[in-house]
This record gives structure tokens, C-alpha cells and sequence, in this order.
């Protein structure tokens, strides 16, 4: 009897050759460790080593299942049949749709590299079973020549539980020696054999070592689950982690068909079966790099501010019912007719959509720039319409070159037709096996299999997107809420614009504004002040001196006087050129409203120094004139020139504004003016070509149904232009009625700009402080990556110096470097005990703290640089004795900040006095204080320093004081500058609010 016989290289055309890339491949693991049950699947890739590790926890496998299950080709892995039991299912788990069926979906791995080291353990009925281990070596299937059931799989169980190194070469030379064996037989040729030897040689990996390094508790030291170790990698795999570089908007190959395994896209979306993590490793330091985190995807708040959403449910019949939501303008129970099948049931059966879009053009996005921009560089890197069967990703829907609905190709022959473009929207498909069993996957995962269902789904999905713009988007379409979005569009354009405008007019402002205020303090500090102030005392001097030559006295009299105010005049000019007016209309930063106040302080300086001395100068020189040529001056007249004087300056200076304003006025009452008519105008010639139109209507023939929808299309165009009149008209009164004054308690006048410039100070500031806090949030999440990694450093190392330990009690030569290592390292693993009363995630316990545990930590963290300082950290005896309740990662930092201040200014003082740093307490009050006799600081910094970004230190970063105080605040202490106790030259109080409040 004949039979079929399968070559070996029937696994390579199954696997390698039949999947279309690495990063398909990953997927297809990532659907096995789903089907195990798995929660988590995580990909390490350590680039310089070539070693790919994918571990997921799942249900693992035994030695029989692997051999009986794993090993089997076609679909019997995953279903069960009368000889075969069914797949381990979870017990504490709800049933969970099966992914892969075909079976040859682990033959994927061959795409990701040339071998691979499997170990699991199962877990059945709540037991953990012994730990199975496997090796392979993909290039054996590559060989001609030999049959399926002449390779040799080595498949142990490791003993112990534990797969050792020289478990692990032990394998690798049963398989090495059985190859012999096949090229002995020249089954195999003899340069193939060497080949496939030296790839098996040159697998070195320490499994359980790994295990304990890698991130996230995936050991399957007391855990079940399945790893795969696979090296070396397959070359393309880079390229596809890294894409075109050239191209940096897009995202790599890898990254788009990994990203979104589980719909974690929509807002309502239920939680993920399991969560995936690929981490690349660029180098040896232990940095990774998270290429498919959630944070890279578009996330569900944002997802929801998007600019419209669609929502809703095909049935059996391919017909659309849902919600429409146009710019927060909702359209409940919309249907959509779709009669490709003539109204009879598909073949794909029913799903359902939900669909966000985003405006291609921020002026006519419902978002600021802060939102629009991340948004819009994700849905550039992701953008695209995913289906998801029972929760998972169907490969390559998403992929935004994939655009398997044509909606580019369309919107390149109509964009104002088609409206929609690929890259800005962002939705899903929903489907299930239960529903859809007639949408089944290609063998190699490009897709559904292009049947009556997929052309269908395919025709309905197309017809959905060309409807909704007809019904909602087209400019010059027939549907009936098109004027909702073309309406708001253009409003959003037109606020754009005077925004745009508003923003212009307020940086050229604030430009010229800033400008004055650098050019006074350069005047000031280049001297040309105080040359201009003695020019005009000099020149007044010499003019006063020219009297002499007068023989009339009445005529020299009022020429000193004419020369007296003269002079004044010009100080008076000086005055005003040099005085920068309140900023109006635009709001200042925090650093540009201290540096304006700076200039209020040294502008009243200077006039009381410089121009009162040169009033009182004048005064002065017109005495001595007067005395020295015996000239009798008029009192009276002096005084009725200072007051014209005066008098001409204030009517000058309000002339100028007076006609600014008037001409602003009228130049507003002639825009409204034209502006009116323009409206008007256009109404009244709306109205003259609806009447003229009525002429070619014939009712001759005409039902009363026919009429009335006649008559509705003769009134849309002067109801629309009436609309538009009006709209424009209400936002004109509105902002002429926004133009108001009122007085104050003390009858002064404010105006709704000052008000306005207040609230936009106000919002200034708290933009700078939401910025601030974002950049401690993430300073924050670095020192919790941090201390993890560090944590996990320091594990290995020690394993490591218990390993060198073994070698240097044999090798004498070896010891003291041993030694030496250790002492080092024991150094750094303090450094590491100190770290953590400061991570408040990780160690937030709230208990008895005493003053002395304070003291001594601080000479822990800070001994090396006291000693080589010469610095003296003392306490007194009530800082010793005090007690107090609270949580030690929100009052050690802070006392460590302080400290190490100090120690910075102390180390560059020069003198020779005793450098101290010394910490007081108030045992009554719970009152705390730490001093230094450094450089003191200036009373005008008391509160400055604990300002975000204020720092006197060279490349300071003006944190520390900022966050020592705000986690201050939230334990119920605050923190500030109090007087110098004694012999101290610097004193930091920390006091609990409401004793800081009763002193």
C-alpha cells in the first residue's frame, strides 16, 4: 500500500516560508499564550547577545503534551477528538476563544531565529507540574534529503526542576551526535553537518539566571508558563524593530503589528484576556526600550476628546444603526442602508464599529495645539481601523498602509467627496467566532481569506464610510446634517484665525514691552542714565551762567526761570522715555513678571537717587544763579510755570491717549457700520433671487407633498444666510458688550482688561505649574525605573561575587581582586539600603520617627563628603530626643536636601572658621530646625527659593526646595527661611501649618 511521506523541509514551508514576517510570527506566539490562559506574554530582546526571549504565564506544558500536542501538525493541538483529550482549560478563568486552530502556528518561530530552547511547566488542577525542557535547531528542516521522522528532538525533565548549564549542553550534543549519525548515513551532506553543529555550539544562555534578571515575576521556578529562548535572531529582525529612519513619522513594521494585540483603544472597551510588553535591549547597561506600551497607543481619554465619533451595530442584514457624534453635536439612532445584498442576510454575519476621527487641520479641530499635536503624531505613527475578533487583533487590519476599505485611494479623486482619510481616524471592528465563523484567517495571517463573507464585510464597511460623509461631512452633499459640521468648521476656522491674530497682536506687544524693560536696565548698568540726567544738569548750568550777560533784571529773572524749567522739562522727558507702561493685553510669565517687578523697585530707585537729586540740583543751581547775579525772582512766577509745566505734560500724555482712543472707537463704529450693511446686503439679495427663482416654478401638476417640500427648498438659502447674519451679529454685541468700567471701593475706575490680564496671569501661572508638576511626575517614574533596575543590578552582582567567591577559594591569585570587588560593592549596596525610605511608592508605611534615626541616616547618606569637606554635622539634644508620627519617605528627603545644600555653599566659603551644619528642635512643638553658618541668604530670597526653578547654584535645577515644601504640605508641615539661631548664619524651620499659622 502507498503512502505519503513528509521531507523535513515540510516544516520550513509551513512555518518560516509560510509566514509573512517576524513580526506576524510574534504575534502568532502571542495568540498561543493567549489560548494557554496567559495574562501576560513579554518579549526581551537583547540586541548585542542576538537572543530573542518570549515568556508568557500561561498553562505551560508537560513533557507529554509537548510531545503529543506541540509537536503534532494540523489543528489537533487545540481540539479535542476520541483519542486525543481536550486542551487544559483555566478553572478560575472565564472560557476564552480559541486563537489559533490550524496548528502550525509555533512553527512561526523559525521567522525569529535559527534555535530555540522551550522549557514549561504546566499547571493542572490548581498542582504545578515537573519543568519540561526542549531544544531545536530550526536549520535542520532547511536540509534536503531527509524525512520528518528522522529529525531528533532532545525533550527532557530537568531535574530539580531546574534546567542547568550542563543539562543544557547535554542536549545540544545528544542532538549534534544524532545528526552525525544522518550525515554517516549521507542523508544529510558533511559541509550541512558542520554547519548545523556549530549553530548548536554556539547557544549559550543560562535560562534561570534570566529569569531572575528580567522584569516582572515570570519565573517558572514556582509558576507555570512557557518560555521561549531563541538565538541567534534572524538579521531582517532589526530592521523591522527600526524601520525607515528616514521616515520618522512612521512607525516600524513590528511596532504596528504588535501595537494593540487587545483593544485597549476605546473608552468603554472590557479588560484585556492579556497584557504584552516588548522590551529592546540596545545595548549592555540593562536600558530597554518599551515599544508597544500603552502609552505609545492611542489611549481611551484620548480617543474620546477626538473630534467625532461613530458608533453603532450592523445587524444580519448588513443595515447600520448607531450614534453619530459631529463635534459634541450627538445624532442618536442613525441608520445607515447598505443594499449589496439586497436587504437578505450576509454571510459575515453581524458586528459592530466605534470610530474616532480627528480634523487633518488644527484650525478646524475642537483641540489646542497641547492636545492636537501627541494625538495627531500617533494617529500618523497608528492611525487606521483594527478588527478585533472575541478581543483580539486580526493581522494587518490597522496597519495604515494596509488601507483595505480604499479610503485614500478615494479621498485622492475627492477629498471634499469622500472626506475621510485613513491616517485620522482610529476605531475597531468588533466581531466573534460565534457570530462571524464565516471570516476565517489566512493560513499565513495577512488577513481574512477573500470569501463571499470578507467581500461583504469588506463592501458594508466601504458603503459606511461613503454615507457618513454624504450624511454628515459633504460640502456640497444631500444630507440632512451637513450644516452642522460645515457651520462649526467654519467657526472653529474663524476663531483659529482671530486667535491667531489676538496672539500676534499680543506678542508684538509683549516683544516691545520686553524690549523696554532690557533697554532701561541696560541704560541703567552702561551709565547712560545718569549721562543723559548730568548733560541736562550741565547744559542747564551753562544756559543759568549766559544770564549774567543780561542788563535787564526783569528779562535775566524770567530767563532763569525760562532756563530753570527748561531743564525740568527735559529730566521730566528723561522720566517718561525711561517709564515702561503696565503690560495691557497680554499676560507675563512668572520669570517675566519678577523681572517687571525687578524694574518697578529700580525705577523708583532711580527717580528718588537720580532724577529728585537732579530736581533738587536745579533748585540748587537756580539759588546759586540767583544769589551770584543779586537777580530777584517771582515766586508767583515760578510757581505758575511749574503748574503749566505740569499741566502741558499730563494734556500731552492724555491727548495721545484720548485720540488713540476715539480713533479706535471710530474706527470700530465704521467697521461694525460697513459690516452691518455687508450683512444686510446679502440678506436682501438672498431674498431678491429666491423671489426671482419663483418664476420657474410650476404647481401645475404639483401634489401637496411636492409643495410643501418645495416651499422647504426655497426658504433653506434666506433661513441659512439669516442664520449667518445673525451669528456674526450676536458675537459683535457680545464683545462691544464685554467694553465696560466700574469703580472701585476708592472711586477708581477698572476696566474688564485689567480683569482680563488677571485671569490670563492666573492662567499663565498655572500652566507653568502644570507643567512642573508633569515634569516631577516624571521624574518620578524615573526613580521608580530606577531603583527597580537598580534593585535588579544589584541582585546579579551579588550572585555574581558569590560565584567569584567559589573561584578565589581555589585561586589564590584571584583573592585579593575578590576582595577588593567585594569591599566595593558592599559600599554600593548601602547606597542601595539608604534609597529606600525615600521610594514612597514602593515603602509608604507611616510610624514613630526619632529625631536621632534622622541624624544618623543623614551621616550614612552624606559621610564620604563631610570628612572630605571638613564639614561638622551635629544635632542637639532635643533633636535627639524628639518623637514624631509620620511616613519616613516624606520627611527624609527633605532633611537630606537641606543638608546637602549646606554642604554645598559651606565647601565654597575660604576662610578658615569651622564649617558646621547643625540641627535644632522644639520638642513642645514639634518644630524642627536645620542651620549652617555659610553664605547667608538674602532676605529678598526667603521666598523666592522655594519657587520652581529658582536656584542660586551653578546649573541648578531650583527643584528640591519646590518639592521639599509641597510634600511637606501634604504630611500638615510647611517649610521656610527663619532668623539665624545663634552663631548660625542660615536656619531652615520646619513647623507643623497650624503652629506655623498660631506664630
Amino acid at each position: 500500500m502507498a503512502q505519503f511521506k513528509a521531507r523535513a523541509r515540510a516544516i520550513d514551508l509551513l512555518g518560516r516560508q509560510q509566514i509573512a514576517g517576524i513580526p506576524t510570527a510574534i504575534n502568532e506566539l502571542f495568540k498561543n499564550a493567549h489560548d494557554a490562559y496567559a495574562d501576560h506574554v513579554e518579549v526581551d530582546y537583547f540586541r548585542k547577545e542576538q537572543l530573542f526571549i518570549l515568556r508568557d504565564d500561561g498553562l505551560g506544558m508537560t513533557k507529554d503534551d509537548f510531545e503529543k500536542r506541540w509537536l503534532v501538525l494540523a489543528t489537533e493541538s487545540k481540539f479535542s477528538n476520541h483519542k486525543t483529550p481536550p486542551p487544559p482549560i483555566a478553572l478560575n478563568k472565564p472560557p476564552r476563544p480559541i486563537m489559533g486552530e490550524k496548528g502550525i502556528g509555533r512553527l512561526a518561530i523559525a521567522s525569529i531565529g535559527k534555535q530555540v530552547l522551550i522549557l514549561s511547566r504546566a499547571e493542572r488542577e490548581g498542582k504545578l507540574m515537573p519543568l519540561m525542557a526542549a531544544f531545536i535547531n530550526w536549520g535542520i528542516f532547511e536540509c534536503p534529503g531527509i524525512n520528518l521522522d528522522q529529525v531528533f528532538i532532545p525533550v527532557i525533565e530537568p531535574e530539580n526542576d531546574f534546567l542547568t548549564v550542563e543539562e543544557l549542553e547535554s542536549m545540544k550534543l545528544s542532538m549534534i551526535e544524532h545528526l552525525k549519525k544522518i550525515a554517516d548515513n549521507d542523508d544529510i551532506e558533511h559541509k550541512d553537518f558542520i554547519k548545523l553543529k556549530n549553530e548548536i555550539d554556539s547557544f549559550n544562555c543560562d535560562p534561570f539566571e534570566l529569569m531572575d534578571w528580567l522584569p516582572n515575576n515570570l519565573s517558572l521556578t514556582e509558576k507555570s508558563g512557557t518560555h521561549f529562548y531563541i538565538s541567534p535572531c534572524d538579521e531582517n529582525l532589526n530592521a523591522n524593530i527600526d524601520g525607515d529612519k528616514d521616515v520618522r513619522d512612521e512607525a516600524s513594521s513590528l511596532e504596528k503589528m504588535l501595537i494593540g494585540f487587545t483593544n485597549t483603544i476605546t473608552p468603554d472597551h472590557s479588560k484585556p484576556n492579556i497584557e504584552t510588553a516588548f522590551r529592546d535591549y540596545r545595548g549592555d547597561d540593562g536600558i530597554y526600550y518599551d515599544l508597544i506600551g500603552e502609552e505609545s497607543f492611542i489611549s481611551p481619554a484620548e480617543f474620546k476628546i477626538m473630534d467625532h465619533h461613530f458608533k453603532g451595530e450592523f445587524d444580519e442584514f448588513g443595515q447600520f444603526v448607531g450614534n453619530v457624534k459631529v463635534y459634541d453635536n450627538d445624532f442618536d439612532n442613525h441608520k445607515i442602508i447598505w443594499s449589496g445584498n439586497n436587504f437578505r442576510k450576509t454571510s459575515c454575519g453581524k458586528f459592530s464599529i466605534e470610530t474616532a476621527y480627528l480634523q487633518g487641520d488644527m484650525k478646524q479641530s475642537l483641540l489646542e495645539q497641547g492636545l492636537y499635536s501627541p494625538i495627531r503624531s500617533k494617529l500618523d505613527r497608528y492611525g487606521g481601523l483594527y478588527i478585533y475578533r472575541d478581543g483580539i487583533r486580526i493581522l494587518p487590519y490597522g496597519d495604515n498602509n494596509f488601507d483595505f476599505l480604499d479610503i485614500e485611494k478615494n479621498r485622492s479623486k475627492s477629498a471634499s467627496y469622500y472626506f475621510f482619510s485613513y491616517r485620522r481616524m482610529i476605531g475597531i471592528v468588533d466581531i466573534s467566532k460565534s457570530e462571524n465563523p464565516e471570516l476565517i484567517e489566512k493560513a499565513g495571517r495577512e488577513g481574512f481569506i477573500e470569501n463571499k463573507a470578507y467581500r461583504q464585510l469588506r463592501d458594508i464597511l466601504k458603503n459606511f464610510f461613503v454615507q457618513l460623509a454624504n450624511d454628515f461631512f459633504r460640502e456640497k452633499g444631500s444630507g440632512d446634517f451637513t450644516s452642522t459640521f460645515l457651520t462649526i468648521r467654519k467657526e472653529r476656522e474663524k476663531m483659529y484665525k482671530a486667535k491667531e491674530q489676538r496672539e500676534k497682536r499680543a506678542k508684538e506687544r509683549k516683544d516691545k514691552f520686553l524690549e523696554e524693560i532690557n533697554t532701561f536696565f541696560e541704560s541703567v548698568q552702561s551709565g547712560d542714565l545718569q549721562n543723559n540726567i548730568n548733560e541736562i544738569l550741565n547744559s542747564t548750568e551753562k544756559n543759568m551762567g549766559s544770564v549774567a550777560y543780561i542788563a535787564d533784571p526783569d528779562e535775566a529773572s524770567q530767563k532763569l526761570i525760562d532756563y530753570e524749567f527748561e531743564g525740568r522739562k527735559k529730566l521730566t522727558e528723561l522720566r517718561v522715555k525711561n517709564k515702561v507702561m503696565s503690560p495691557r493685553a497680554f499676560s507675563l510669565t512668572r520669570e517675566q513678571r519678577r523681572n517687571w517687578e525687578s524694574y518697578l523697585e529700580e525705577y523708583s530707585r532711580i527717580s528718588n537717587e537720580y532724577f529728585n537729586n537732579a530736581d533738587k540740583k536745579i533748585e540748587e543751581l537756580l539759588n546759586r544763579f540767583q544769589y551770584e547775579l543779586n537777580i530777584e525772582i517771582s515766586r508767583r512766577k515760578r510757581i505758575e510755570k511749574h503748574v503749566d509745566l505740569i499741566s502741558e505734560e499730563a494734556k500731552d500724555t492724555t491727548k495721545k491717549r484720548f485720540d488713540e482712543a476715539r480713533n479706535i472707537a471710530e474706527e470700530i463704529s465704521f467697521k461694525v457700520r460697513r459690516l452691518t450693511q455687508e450683512l444686510m446686503g446679502d440678506l436682501e439679495q438672498k431674498i431678491r433671487q429666491t423671489k426671482i427663482g419663483l418664476t420657474d416654478i410650476k404647481l401645475s401638476n404639483t401634489s401637496d407633498v411636492d409643495i410643501y417640500e418645495e416651499i422647504k427648498q426655497i426658504e433653506t438659502p434666506i433661513i441659512e444666510e439669516k442664520d449667518y447674519a445673525n451669528s456674526i451679529l450676536e458675537n459683535i454685541i457680545h464683545q462691544l458688550d464685554n467694553i465696560y468700567w466700574e469703580k472701585d471701593e476708592s472711586g477708581r475706575i477698572v476696566t474688564n482688561a485689567q480683569i482680563t490680564e488677571a485671569i490670563e496671569e492666573e492662567l499663565e501661572e498655572a500652566k507653568e505649574k502644570m507643567f512642573a508638576d508633569i515634569e516631577l511626575t516624571q521624574l518620578g517614574l524615573a526613580v521608580n525605573i530606577v531603583h527597580h533596575e537598580f534593585n535588579s543590578t544589584v541582585n546579579s552582582l551579588r550572585n555574581g561575587i558569590r560565584d567569584l567567591q567559589r573561584w578565589a577559594d581555589v585561586d589564590n591569585k584571584i583573592d585579593s581582586t575578590y576582595r577588593n570587588i567585594r569591599t566595593n560593592f558592599e559600599h554600593l549596596d548601602t547606597y542601595l539600603s539608604l534609597l529606600t525610605p525615600l521610594n514612597r511608592r514602593l515603602y509608604r508605611k507611616e510610624e514613630n520617627i526619632k529625631g536621632e534615626e534622622i541624624y544618623l541616616f543623614l551621616l550614612d547618606v552624606f559621610r564620604g563628603r563631610i570628612d572630605r569637606h571638613k564639614i561638622n554635622l551635629r544635632r542637639t539634644k532635643a533633636f535627639s530626643d524628639i518623637k514624631f508620627k509620620g511616613y519616613r519617605s516624606q520627611f527624609y528627603p527633605v532633611f537630606v536636601n537641606l543638608v546637602d545644600n549646606a554642604i554645598h555653599w559651606l565647601k565654597q566659603t575660604t576662610d578658615d572658621h569651622e564649617r558646621i551644619v547643625r540641627l535644632h528642635a522644639d520638642m513642645n512643638k514639634n518644630i524642627f530646625y536645620v542651620s549652617n553658618n555659610g553664605p547667608e541668604i538674602s532676605v529678598a530670597d526667603y521666598e523666592n527659593i522655594f519657587e520652581f526653578g529658582q536656584s542660586k547654584k551653578n546649573n541648578g535645577r531650583g527643584m528640591g526646595l519646590y518639592i521639599s515644601k509641597e510634600v511637606l504640605r501634604s504630611a500638615g508641615y510647611t517649610i521656610y527661611v527663619g532668623e539665624p539661631r545663634k552663631e548660625m548664619n542660615v536656619t531652615f524651620v520646619i513647623s507643623p501649618i497650624n503652629q506655623d499659622e498660631n506664630e
